[in-house]
C-alpha cells in the first residue's frame, strides 16, 4: 500500500511538471516549447498501461522501446512543423521523450502495485478456504475424474455458480466508489465459497472460475437427480444469507463428454437462468407500475 501511494504521488507530480513545464521560463524567454501532441501521447500511454493488462505486463525495456517508437513515429508525422534533431530541437526532442518515458514507467509501477495489492487481498481472503483452487491448478485431478467416469461408466456432474448481481447491488450503498464495490463483490464471493465448502463432500472439487464472481463445483459419482437435490439445498442456504446464487448444471455423459464441454454447457444453462430471472424481474416491475397507475 505504501508503494502504491508513493507511485500515485510520483505520477501526479510528473503530470504536474509535464503540463506546466513551459511556465518555468523565469527570465521571460520561452525556451521550452513542447509539441502539443506529446501531451496527448503521454495521456494515451498512461491510460493504456493502467487499463490493459498486456501493456503493463511487458518488460521495462520492451515497454520503453514501444513508446519510444510511438514518439519517433509521431515526430516523423509532424516533421513539417518541427525537426526531430538539430540545434535546440535535439534538446527539446530528448526532453519530450524523457517526460513520456518517465510517465510510462510510473504508470506501469502503479498498475503492477495495484495488481499486487489485489492479489494480496485475494490470498488473505481465501487463506482459510483450502478447497478453492484455480481451474488450471486442478486440471490433473479433473481429467482423472473424467477418465474414471468414462472407464467405469460412472456419472459426474458440474455446477457453475455466480453471485446474483441484483443482490450484490442491494448490499452496496449508492455512494460507494468502484474500488469499494469491487471489494464488496470479492467479499461476497469469499463468503459464498466458505458456505459452499461447508456443504461439499470430501470427493467434491470446488474451483475458482476465471470470471470474477463465479465458482465451479465438480461432483464425481453424482447423477442429474443427485446434483438437483444438492442445488436445492444450496438455494435454500443462499436465500438466508448475504449472497444469492444462480446455477448452471451439466452432467456427464448426458450433456457432454469432456470437462471443457461440460463447463460450456453449464455456463449456457447459467446464462439462460439469468435471462429468465431478468424477464421475471421486469415483469414484476411492469405489473407494479400497472397497479400504481390503476
Amino acid at each position: 500500500m505504501h508503494r502504491l501511494r508513493n507511485s500515485i504521488l510520483g505520477l501526479l507530480i510528473h503530470l504536474t511538471i509535464l503540463f506546466n513545464i513551459e511556465r518555468f521560463d523565469f527570465d521571460g524567454t520561452n525556451v521550452i516549447n513542447l509539441e502539443t501532441a506529446l501531451y496527448a501521447l503521454t495521456v494515451i500511454a498512461i491510460i493504456l498501461i493502467l487499463s490493459i493488462k498486456w501493456f503493463r505486463s511487458l518488460s521495462q525495456p520492451v515497454l520503453l522501446a514501444l513508446w519510444s517508437a510511438a514518439y519517433v513515429a509521431l515526430k516523423l508525422i509532424l516533421i513539417g512543423r518541427r525537426p526531430l534533431l538539430g540545434d535546440m530541437y535535439t534538446y527539446l526532442s530528448f526532453t519530450e521523450l524523457g517526460l513520456l518515458l518517465i510517465g510510462v514507467l510510473l504508470a506501469q509501477r502503479i498498475a503492477l502495485n495495484i495488481e499486487e495489492f489485489e492479489q494480496a487481498l485475494k490470498n488473505f481472503a481465501f487463506a482459510n478456504i483450502s478447497k478453492v483452487r484455480r481451474v488450471n491448478e486442478a486440471q490433473d485431478e479433473i481429467q482423472a475424474e473424467i477418465y474414471r467416469s468414462r472407464r467405469f461408466q460412472r456419472p459426474l456432474s458440474l455446477v457453475v455458480l455466480e453471485q446474483d448481481a441484483n443482490k450484490v447491488q442491494a448490499n452496496i450503498n449508492k455512494i460507494v466508489q468502484d474500488a469499494q464495490r469491487s471489494l464488496m463483490e470479492h467479499y461476497i464471493s469469499v463468503m459464498m465459497a466458505r458456505e459452499l465448502s461447508a456443504q461439499l463432500r470430501q470427493t467434491d472439487i470446488l474451483l475458482e472460475h476465471d470470471k470474477k464472481g463465479r465458482l465451479i463445483i465438480v461432483s464425481p459419482d453424482t447423477d442429474r437427480t443427485g446434483i438437483e437435490a444438492f442445488i436445492s439445498r444450496l438455494k435454500s442456504l443462499s436465500r438466508t444469507g448475504l449472497f444469492s446464487v444462480n446455477f448452471g448444471v451439466a452432467t456427464f455423459p448426458i450433456h457432454a463428454l469432456t470437462f471443457d464441454q461440460l463447463l460450456e454447457h453449464a455456463e449456457g444453462n447459467l446464462q439462460q437462468q439469468q435471462a429468465e430471472n431478468r424477464v421475471s424481474i421486469e415483469a414484476a416491475i411492469d405489473s407494479t407500475k400497472e397497479v400504481k397507475v390503476g
